[in-house]
């Protein structure tokens, strides 16, 4: 069992995620369990004291979402204290992808008691990060997330984003060279996770507990071919998209003659080239 937490908690949640928090803590502390709380809401803040806290706790937890996960695993790095999860975030991406049950209690048991396994973690310019990169129309649609403040709504406060940045985006032709050949795209999303956004289905063979990328490269132009694309993910049927096509590589570079953003793990880190 365990009894020491060091809590890396990210407050930007809606009630709900709230409530889901409070009572994780209060079962937690109810078995006995002790648990220190940092709170964080930017990125990159939680990093260092994830490092620290790593040396004294029995294990890490992100309260919060991909990003807050992030921001801990990478804190993380090299310790073998384990990484614990209470799923607060817009898309709980990766909590989903391992299977976290959702509930407080379920989440409050798997903690104490749960079994911990190797994550392995992928590097983009030398940064690490868990699931997914994007680089182009969906790192846009991230920035505008950011800057709307709308993660109090959930899924829904994705909605504006994602459609102001398929009204302004404009696309610029990405040189996507993988272990198996070049090509060219305007969207890329480089994952090992199965799910996107939150349950959309993105590639069923991805696997984050394998090293493996999967590189979705979506071609066509303009709006109405984007809107059609994620229209088919939302309707998990993005494979059968013309202008789409998903193959498995062990590494992946990606360049651009224009500026092009690049998210990781649903937090921007900047911009292209990216490897």
């Amino acid at each position: 069992m365990r009894r020491r937490f060091f809590i890396l908690h990210n407050p930007n949640a809606g009630p709900a995620a709230r409530r889901h928090y409070h009572s994780t803590l209060t079962m937690l502390r109810d078995a006995g369990a002790y648990a220190e709380i940092v709170e964080t809401s930017r990125h990159g803040e939680g990093m260092r004291v994830t490092a620290e806290a790593a040396l004294s706790f029995d294990a890490i937890v992100a309260a919060g979402g991909d990003g807050t996960v992030h921001d801990a695993a990478e804190g993380l790095l090299g310790s073998t204290t384990p990484l614990g999860i209470i799923p607060l975030g817009t898309a709980n991406v990766f909590a989903r992808e391992i299977g976290l049950p959702l509930s407080p209690e379920r989440v409050a048991s798997t903690l104490l008691y749960g079994m911990a396994w190797d994550i392995p973690v992928g590097q983009i310019n030398a940064r690490p990060f868990l699931f997914v990169v994007g680089i182009g129309l969906d790192a846009k649609a991230v920035a505008h997330f950011e800057a709307t403040g709308t993660r109090h709504l959930g899924q829904a406060g994705l909605f504006g984003p994602l459609m102001r940045a398929l009204v302004s985006h404009s696309d610029s032709v990405l040189r996507v060279t993988t272990d198996v050949g070049t090509s060219e795209a305007e969207w890329v999303i480089v994952t090992r996770a199965q799910r996107y956004a939150g349950g959309l289905l993105l590639s069923r063979q991805a696997d984050v507990t394998q090293t493996k990328f999967y590189v979705v490269r979506f071609g066509g132009h303009g709006p109405l071919v984007r809107l059609r694309q994620l229209s088919a993910l939302a309707c998990g049927l993005l494979r059968y998209d013309p202008n789409v096509t998903i193959e498995a590589a062990e590494w992946v570079r990606v360049e651009s003659d224009t500026p092009v953003p690049v998210q990781v793990d649903g937090e921007i880190l900047g911009a292209l080239p990216a490897e």
